[in-house]
């Protein structure tokens, strides 16, 4: 039987007996009712937009600078194999690693609820203010049609849920922490004549080659060095001497001299290492 009188018992299919009264008191003003599934949706892309910020978070960690918090971004470390043409002749394979933050790697997916379908079915009647005597249209939630054993309002829900793209900020940190990789070496091994990688024995004695040239070149750019002070030297001591002939500093020009001489050696000397390691490996080894 339907629902006729406010304290009216009714029996739902399940057995269970509602009250009248409390059927009654569902209803809530329209106003209410038509609002509250936009501030749902409303509510539902604040969280969603709280969700990216804790995305961001997730791959650092925090730390706090006085009052402020600050996100340490996580890194991943990648290997990979490059080859690198020798100044001379010949190749090598380097073996570089590279730390990349993971917010540069890993997509934030920004969800917005971007349209959203809400159809549902409502009872209203009009309820009197006696001290007033203003009316207001109060509703609520029912189902399409109502049936004598169906006691349970039906309301569905059709969102449509997108991604958009990321922002700007996102995009342009991004970026910033792609650009500023760099790169190191952890490894490197000749490429023999027959095109395959060179032994331990081969990598070992390049390496040791490598290390003197380095050397070579620091020592010429201290000679150059040495060089230009005397020439400074004896331009200023000059200009000294002129203006006060008495009162002139010297400098000991020896001591740079045979400084310059030790620095030359210490060249040459390594120079000759170069040459026969060089000699040996490529008579005795062939290159191979």
């Amino acid at each position: 039987m339907p629902y006729k009188g406010k304290n009216q018992n009714i029996t739902s299919p399940d057995g269970e007996k509602k009250n009248g009264a409390i059927m009654d008191n569902d209803f809530i003003p329209l106003d209410d009712l038509v609002y509250a599934p936009l501030h749902a949706l409303a509510q539902s892309n604040h969280r969603l937009r709280a969700q990216i910020v804790d995305a961001i978070k997730s791959m650092g960690t925090s730390r706090q600078n006085g009052q402020e918090e600050t996100i340490h971004l996580n890194n991943i470390n990648i290997a990979y194999d490059q080859l690198r043409p020798e100044p001379d002749e010949g190749y090598s394979v380097d073996t570089l690693q590279v730390q990349v933050p993971l917010l540069s790697i890993v997509p934030v997916t920004n969800l917005n609820v971007e349209k959203a379908e809400v159809d549902f079915s409502t009872e209203i009647k009009a309820v009197n203010n006696e001290e007033t005597g203003e009316s207001r249209i109060s509703a609520r939630i029912c189902s399409p049609s109502q049936r004598d054993s169906d006691f349970l309002p039906k309301v569905s829900y059709k969102l449509q849920i997108s991604s958009i793209p990321a922002t700007e900020g996102i995009l342009r940190l991004t970026d910033a922490l792609s650009a500023s990789q760099v790169a190191k070496k952890l490894d490197s091994r000749p490429v023999a004549v027959t095109g395959d990688l060179g032994s331990d024995e081969q990598k070992n004695v390049l390496e040791e080659i490598k290390k003197l040239k380095a050397k070579i070149g620091r020592l010429k750019q201290l000679h150059q060095k040495i060089s230009g002070m005397i020439d400074e030297q004896e331009k200023l001591h000059q200009i000294s001497k002129d203006a006060f002939e008495e009162d002139t500093y010297e400098f000991d020009k020896d001591k740079y001299l045979m400084a310059q001489s030790n620095v030359i050696n210490r060249i040459m000397e390594y120079q000759e290492q170069i040459m026969n390691m060089e000699i040996k490996y490529g008579l005795e080894k062939d290159y191979e």
